[in-house]
């Protein structure tokens, strides 16, 4: 098997997947949190079919996904909004400051 191959059982299932070597363990963490999460589904609902435990897992995981992507443009819509405000306070800073005489050259008249 190559290095960026890898072999995982999930629900009893063997995988042969590619992935660069310095993301196995994720993937490997990422199966056994999937195989966590359908067990607790089909302990609290009752429900046997994997399929069906599975599809709702499957939406779950996805409504969970674009919530964080709304957050994540929301934050970054706020990041831009404050980058800009400091762009604009830095602009008038530095307009005024362009304007004032410099220490030690004032009119002494």
């Amino acid at each position: 098997m190559s290095k960026n191959n890898i072999e995982l059982s999930l629900f009893g299932q063997v995988l042969r997947l590619y992935c660069p070597p310095d993301q196995q363990d994720f993937l490997l963490a990422s199966a056994k949190r999937l195989e966590e999460r359908v067990a607790a589904l089909k302990e609290q609902s009752g429900i046997i079919q994997l399929e069906k435990v599975l599809s709702i897992v499957a939406l779950n995981l996805n409504y969970e996904l674009e919530q964080e992507q709304r957050k994540n443009l929301e934050n970054k819509n706020v990041l831009m909004a404050c980058v800009q405000q400091l762009d604009s306070s830095l602009a008038k800073f530095q307009s005024t400051d362009a304007q004032a005489v410099p220490i030690g050259q004032e009119n002494n008249e």
